[in-house]
């Protein structure tokens, strides 16, 4: 009987050691996304709390948003990414280089990219095969989610553009986190047996 109380009490911190793990890792997310046109894959866009946004250092408090094109490019004229969830609209800045125009978030639909909250405008016809955006003041923990992006291909048909849907692959805290709950999980449960093998 004794034993199976501290199993349940064993249970108990594990549940909660479990509970915990959201809040622990609630900064350190990454969020990679597929981008496709008639169901070709195109590129990837990935999402990410914090460290290195395209050779730059950026805050824990920063996304990261990183479009890389395996085939046509990124259309940096008008709409280009529509974004939904915790984005600072007036906390972003761009880390793109070589390449002209003006870039702006603003509120709202912008032509041609669907599911958003918060459009990410360019001016300009320049085109790039990947991009890097960091999001100020924003939390990928929060569901930060992509519309449409305006891309250029091939792939478009007739028309030289076209949007390129989003499709979220996967969301994964970030490995430290995960490690250190294994690490302390592993204390316990090596903490419990040493105990049963002395009351044994």
């Amino acid at each position: 009987m004794r034993n199976s109380s501290k199993l349940l009490i064993l249970a108990v911190i594990v549940a909660a050691a479990m509970a915990v793990l959201p809040a622990a890792s609630a900064d350190s997310i990454t969020i990679t996304d597929n981008i496709s046109v008639g169901g070709t894959l195109i590129g990837t866009a990935t999402l990410t709390q914090g460290g290195m946004c395209g050779g730059t250092s950026i805050s824990s408090t920063s996304v990261c948003v990183a479009v890389q094109m395996t085939s046509g490019s990124v259309r940096l004229g008008g709409p280009v990414i529509g974004f939904s969830g915790n984005v600072n609209e007036n906390g972003m800045t761009s880390t793109l280089t070589d390449v002209g125009g003006i870039f702006s978030l603003s509120s709202g639909a912008c032509g041609g990219i669907s599911q958003e909250t918060i459009c990410f405008d360019a001016n300009g016809s320049a085109t790039a095969q990947s991009l890097f955006l960091i999001l100020s003041n924003a939390e990928t923990s929060s569901g930060i989610t992509l519309g449409n992006i305006h891309v250029a291909g091939d792939f478009c048909g007739s028309s030289p553009t076209c949007f390129a849907t989003t499709t979220e692959v996967s969301t994964v805290p970030e490995p430290g986190t995960l490690g250190m709950l294994g690490a302390g999980l592993v204390g316990l449960a090596g903490l419990t047996r040493r105990r049963f093998l002395s009351q044994n």
